[in-house]
């Protein structure tokens, strides 16, 4: 299994908008008001920059996954203990995507439907493509899902541009402040950060050595994107309503009405967002089960697929309500996810992995 640098940059991109876009925006601007968009371009810095260093990283040891290269840069007790924590994260985030997808689609299109079952609609397609085509068949649906969901958004946005009252962006910096812009940016940083993802797909791909320029711009162009249509929603709900709105960016869609005609795109917007976050869930159920077989040495990962998926579906049934599950990102992914698995540990590696091949060069 095999995929190129372009599926590896539609497989990022899909991956980072599908979340982002939906659950970023309200809370920036609830914290950054009219300066939301200021945060989102630093978030999209962050972003960038941890990219950077785990591509880096990953290409110190092209054939391996993070399970494999942590204990050859920190040890094998310390290693397995590192990716023991990545891969808690990745099961987690996964759970909660899921839970927050089947209720969001509970809500918005299938009222008396449980979300249990939209979930299991959902892992059963997860399943499916893991098991008939791995990561090459999840990069190549993200090729047909990235490019439709992104031309959904820019469609949206250029719609929206009627509504729009430019003067609601204003003033600039001057209400808010540098604290709160910072601290707007962290929950889309964050969301960004899930490109380390990229430690363990770097074995799959056809050309390793040249992944950092499809993965920089896998994330350059989600944030741009986040970006402007944070700016759409401040300047068609106002600070205000804009940072009270749980989804506001699909509300904004609810809104667009084209000379009596264009009417009614949330419907086709749900249709292709589901798209972009089966490609997400399918690509966390690939790298737990792939991640998990290497920790305890089965040769198959395949074979754990069933599992893993079973146990994600099970984890996301815990939370008692949607609420809840959105916490999970500043109780957890923000506080202790992404300083620690996100910033802290790739740097090391990065630093202790360099110093080793040098060491190891020079003997």
């Amino acid at each position: 299994m095999k995929i190129s640098n372009w599926q590896l940059f539609w497989l990022m991109a899909t991956v980072e908008i599908s979340m982002t876009i939906w659950l970023t925006i309200s809370s920036t601007i609830h914290i950054a008001s009219q300066d939301a968009w200021i945060s989102l371009i630093m978030a999209g810095i962050v972003g960038m920059a941890i990219t950077y260093s785990v591509t880096k990283l990953s290409s110190l040891f092209p054939s391996l996954t993070i399970v494999q290269f942590s204990q050859r840069i920190l040890g094998k007790w310390v290693g397995r203990t590192v990716c023991l924590l990545y891969l808690a994260g990745w099961y987690t985030v996964a759970a909660v995507i899921l839970r927050v997808m089947s209720e969001f689609l509970q809500q918005m299109l299938f009222h008396n439907t449980p979300s249990w079952v939209i979930s299991i609609i959902m892992i059963t397609a997860m399943i499916y493509i893991n098991y008939k085509g791995g990561i090459e068949g999840i990069a190549r649906f993200s090729e047909i899902a990235g490019p439709l969901f992104i031309l959904g958004i820019v469609l949206t946005l250029l719609l929206n541009i009627t509504n729009l009252k430019l003067k609601l962006l204003l003033p600039v910096y001057a209400d808010t402040g540098l604290l709160p812009i910072l601290k707007g940016s962290l929950r889309n940083a964050s969301f960004l950060g899930e490109s380390i993802i990229i430690m363990m797909i770097t074995p799959f791909l056809l050309k390793p050595e040249r992944s950092l320029k499809p993965a920089l711009v896998a994330i350059l162009f989600p944030s741009l994107l986040v970006t402007v249509s944070t700016i759409m929603v401040i300047t068609t709900f106002g600070t205000k309503m804009g940072g009270q709105l749980f989804y506001p960016y699909f509300t904004m869609v609810r809104f667009i009405s084209f000379l009596d005609f264009v009417q009614n795109m949330d419907v086709w917007i749900i249709f292709i967002w589901i798209f972009s976050v089966f490609v997400k869930l399918s690509l966390y159920l690939f790298i737990n089960s792939y991640g998990t077989a290497q920790l305890l040495n089965v040769k198959n990962s395949k074979s754990l697929v069933l599992f893993v998926a079973a146990f994600l579906f099970i984890i996301s049934l815990i939370p008692s309500n949607a609420v809840s599950v959105m916490e999970y990102a500043d109780r957890v992914w923000i506080k202790y996810v992404f300083p620690i698995n996100i910033i802290a540990l790739p740097i090391i590696m990065l630093i202790v992995g360099h110093f080793r091949r040098v060491q190891t060069r020079c003997e």
